[in-house]
């Protein structure tokens, strides 16, 4: 069973439906059993999609001292995700998305003061010490996580960061994660130049040993620096585009998974995008687990995407 270290946010989420973006003007919309009220968030997604695939999760996050922040703790205690690595902040990270029928939407988070925080470094050391250590760190590049980078490195434990919609190999914001990190995940969304022309920048500056560019339904390529080469897997949308939310972090948590049980990382993509796939069909007030629970499934009824060298 594969142990990974997880560390990131979860926010209190509501997802609303729209008919058509731009949103227009509305005093008043009633919207019976529309509005979905979860928790979500890069930590929360990642840490639940592992353990629905088996593997063993420490999970550092932070919850609040507000309403919302209850919310959140009776989430994390009915996971088996609420323990020793939980923090407290003054009030719970939540979020606001907007979503169209054919996926689209439009995002906005409000992190309180856990964006600011410094995540206590030998509350991490101690768990993962307990713990016997772990295959991966997964990484999420909030501030808070800074503080658990060189504890990772030290310990030699291979370090997992997504850096989400990035435009330079020259970030500010990630350059901490970005010289350390062994998979370095992202979005095509805003890149200046092609991906694979991005993957190879950053083999250039960071000789990142693996490197993965979502490219919604485009699928996602992957890039091994050792190889100097560089693999494409379609997407694998099983059904029809519903809200697309926590895609990226299924995809990368399910690699993860598959990464740390067979050394492959080629082998460990098609798994991600199949689980993607799923999980952008499903609803905003489904259960996060379901694509790892159901992955097994997908893989005996439809297969895997086939990988291709670019």
């Amino acid at each position: 069973m594969p142990r990974i270290a997880v560390a990131g946010i979860v926010n209190v989420r509501l997802a609303v439906p729209v008919d058509v973006f731009p949103i227009p003007l509305t005093s008043s919309r009633r919207l019976p059993g529309q509005i979905a009220l979860r928790l979500s968030g890069v930590g929360w997604t990642i840490a639940n999609t592992l353990q629905a695939l088996g593997s063993d999760v420490l999970f550092a996050t932070y919850i609040g001292r507000d309403p919302a922040g209850q919310l959140a703790e009776a989430g994390l205690r009915s996971a088996g995700l609420l323990g020793p690595a939980t923090q407290v902040c003054d009030a719970q990270p939540r979020a606001v998305v907007h979503y169209d029928r054919a996926g689209t939407r439009s995002g906005a988070t409000d992190l309180r003061d856990a964006v600011n925080r410094r995540y206590p470094t030998e509350v991490f050391t101690h768990a993962l010490d307990a713990a016997g250590g772990a295959d991966f760190a997964m990484l999420s590049n909030i501030n808070f996580t800074r503080s658990l980078i060189s504890a990772a490195a030290d310990r030699a434990i291979p370090i997992i960061t997504d850096l989400h919609v990035i435009d330079t190999v020259q970030s500010r914001h990630n350059e901490e994660w970005m010289r350390v990190a062994h998979v370095l995940s992202c979005s095509h969304e805003k890149m200046p130049c092609p991906p694979g022309d991005w993957i190879r920048r950053l083999w250039s500056r960071y000789r990142t040993p693996v490197v993965i560019v979502g490219m919604g339904a485009a699928g996602a390529l992957i890039g091994l620096h050792h190889h100097r080469a560089v693999w494409h897997v379609p997407a694998a949308a099983s059904r029809l585009v519903r809200y697309t939310s926590g895609a990226g972090d299924t995809l990368l948590a399910t690699f993860a998974h598959h990464y740390a049980l067979t050394g492959d990382p080629i082998d460990a993509l098609p798994h991600g995008c199949l689980a993607a796939g799923w999980k952008v069909g499903a609803g905003p007030d489904d259960d996060v687990r379901d694509a790892g629970t159901m992955l097994p499934h997908l893989v005996h009824s439809q297969g895997l995407p086939a990988v291709h060298r670019v």
